[in-house]
């Protein structure tokens, strides 16, 4: 395809515009878009439409003191407490990249059953919720004396698993 600027070179820069419900193609050479590059910045300035619904204010790690905006340029948090500090910042990346910020890879085996037992919990819950909506009052009162028992047990493990760590 040939550039439509300069109509001599092959286009290698090819970008769409919608305005107003009107969808332009535009194909260009890499020298003529060059030539556009300081206007496209100047009519669409993204980088300021993303980095105001990105920017916050320049918090830092209490315990080792790296800013947020060091760890956006490295990518390296600088201890443990740094997760703490940029939390909401961090889970909005990580949900960025992942798609979510639950993780659903491979876990060790003896964590499995407490992950069974907080999905009965979840969908127990939703239960729960459908069951008061249909004022099925008896129902409900089972379905949280369920929920109330599972979450005991999930206590009950990780007090265990605390205790186990502490030896």
């Amino acid at each position: 395809m040939i550039c439509e600027s300069c109509k001599k070179r092959d286009a290698k820069i090819h970008y769409k515009t919608v305005i107003n419900g009107v969808v332009e193609e535009h194909h260009l050479c890499e020298i003529c878009a060059a030539g556009y590059k300081e206007d496209l910045i100047n009519k669409f300035p993204l980088h300021k439409l993303f980095g105001s619904i990105y920017s916050t204010p320049d918090v830092k790690c209490k315990n080792c003191g790296l800013s947020y905006e060091k760890f956006r340029s490295t990518g390296k948090l600088g201890c443990s407490e740094c997760y703490d500090a940029f939390g909401d910042d961090l889970k909005n990346i990580i949900k960025g990249i992942h798609g979510h910020t639950k993780h659903t890879g491979k876990m060790p085996k003896r964590a499995y059953p407490l992950l069974l037992i907080e999905k009965d919990i979840n969908r127990l819950i939703s239960e729960l919720d459908t069951a008061v909506k249909n004022e099925e009052y008896e129902k409900a009162a089972l379905l949280r004396d369920e929920i109330k028992e599972l979450k005991n047990k999930l206590e009950l493990a990780d007090r265990s698993d605390n205790n186990d760590q502490m030896d």
